[in-house]
């Protein structure tokens, strides 16, 4: 088993990093959508991402399974279902709505287009919510557990929590090895809070001064 450690890792490290880059792009070009533009079914469709927050993981899990269940053991599967997240929707939407008007005008006046107003104008000042996205998306995603219980029996594609509860199992029990599987599942999560941890903050600050 302490061999294949750093292969669980790396499936995890894979699999997280693509559902956090994920979810960035796609939740927040969805806020935007639904914070600074103007379409038909705008509120109907909202009031539906609102309604999702609300409706836990395990609620979908079965149903997720059995549309899935022909794509089972696969590095890709494992992330697909978490890239688009409403709390995250919503999370940028409020964001986004402090956003000034007059900055995007400025941009539309100098003939930036949607894509380009929110890539240049609008990411760059709201480092602080893709922050604290970013964070949340890493630590849910990371421990990730119920779903690739579900899907992953392929020990090659195993993630690290699923690896470390089956190692917990075998007996008699090995400390140092335990000990490095919790190494390995600690150290990625102060890494990335070390790195977004300004921005973060700052999501925390603005928030507290706004309530």
């Amino acid at each position: 088993m302490w061999r294949t450690q750093p292969q669980f890792a790396l499936v995890s490290i894979i699999v997280t990093t693509a559902v956090v880059a994920g979810s960035l792009i796609v939740n927040s070009m969805a806020a935007y959508s639904f914070a600074r533009m103007k379409w038909r079914g705008k509120k109907v469709l909202f009031l539906l991402v609102i309604i999702l927050t609300i409706i836990p993981f395990e609620a979908v899990a079965l149903p997720l399974y059995y549309m899935f269940s022909g794509q089972r053991d696969t590095v890709v599967i494992q992330a697909i279902p978490f890239i688009a997240n409403a709390f995250s929707i919503f999370l940028f939407y409020t964001f986004f709505l402090d956003v000034p008007g007059e900055i995007e005008e400025a941009a539309r006046l100098d003939g930036a287009g949607p894509f380009r107003t929110f890539f240049q104008v609008i990411v760059p000042i709201t480092k602080p919510a893709f922050a604290t996205v970013a964070i949340l998306t890493f630590l849910a995603q990371w421990g990730s557990y119920l779903w690739p219980v579900l899907m992953v029996s392929d020990p090659t594609v195993r993630p690290l929590p699923l690896a470390i509860s089956i190692f917990q199992n075998q007996q008699p029990p090995e400390w140092g090895q335990v000990l490095a599987f919790g190494t390995m599942f600690i150290v990625p999560v102060l890494a990335v809070f070390l790195v977004f941890q300004r921005w973060f903050v700052a999501s925390i600050s603005s928030s507290a001064i706004k309530g």
